[in-house]
């Protein structure tokens, strides 16, 4: 793949010419690659799975860039020679990443607060937090803030726990495109 810089014969153009050259305009750019050959075998089970996939992000980045509200934190996030679309298609095919969870200082008292770090490529919407007895029985939940910081999310307890050593808190972290990610820890 080549970018033609200030030439007046090819500014602008964009398709095939013949079976060789493609020329496409990206970002007021215009790149120029060969032509694209066509694969014959049968695609795997792996390339299918992620062929549809990438269908379904696309889908999804053209309703998110029909939003206003989402094509605007979106178009945000988008670097150059990227766009609105760009960025929601690149959301939804990465789900986001939970990559701590501090439960040290929880003791089973009403109001405390539960540090949780979560990632996204784009943005975190939302994180629930549930607790769990020892038994299983479901304590509470509810959904954590983003601190100050803008990086930790915070939850703070509802509930007072009379017996927090072996309680288990699973979170869920969810992006813009819905994609979620599990993480639990046992109290101690």
């Amino acid at each position: 793949m080549a970018y033609v810089k200030k030439n007046i014969v090819t500014e602008g153009l964009s398709g095939k010419l013949g079976n060789t050259i493609v020329f496409r305009q990206r970002g007021g750019k215009t790149i120029v690659s060969t032509t694209p050959r066509k694969v014959e075998r049968e695609p795997s089970e792996a390339q299918k799975e992620h062929h549809q996939r990438f269908r379904a992000a696309t889908k999804y980045a053209k309703q998110a860039i029909e939003d206003e509200h989402l094509r605007e934190a979106y178009q945000l996030r988008a670097k150059e020679g990227q766009n609105a679309f760009n960025v929601a298609m690149a959301d939804f095919m990465h789900q986001p990443n939970i990559s701590e969870l501090d439960l040290e200082a929880y003791d089973g008292r009403r109001g405390q607060q539960v540090v949780i770090k979560a990632q996204d490529d784009h943005m975190v919407a939302e994180v629930q937090v549930s607790i769990f007895l020892q038994n299983g029985e479901l304590l509470e939940e509810g959904y954590a803030h983003l601190d100050d910081n803008g990086s930790d999310w915070v939850y703070t307890t509802q509930r007072a726990n009379d017996q927090p050593s072996g309680s288990k808190l699973v979170v869920k972290a969810s992006d813009l495109a819905g994609n979620e990610a599990e993480a639990e820890g046992s109290v101690i």
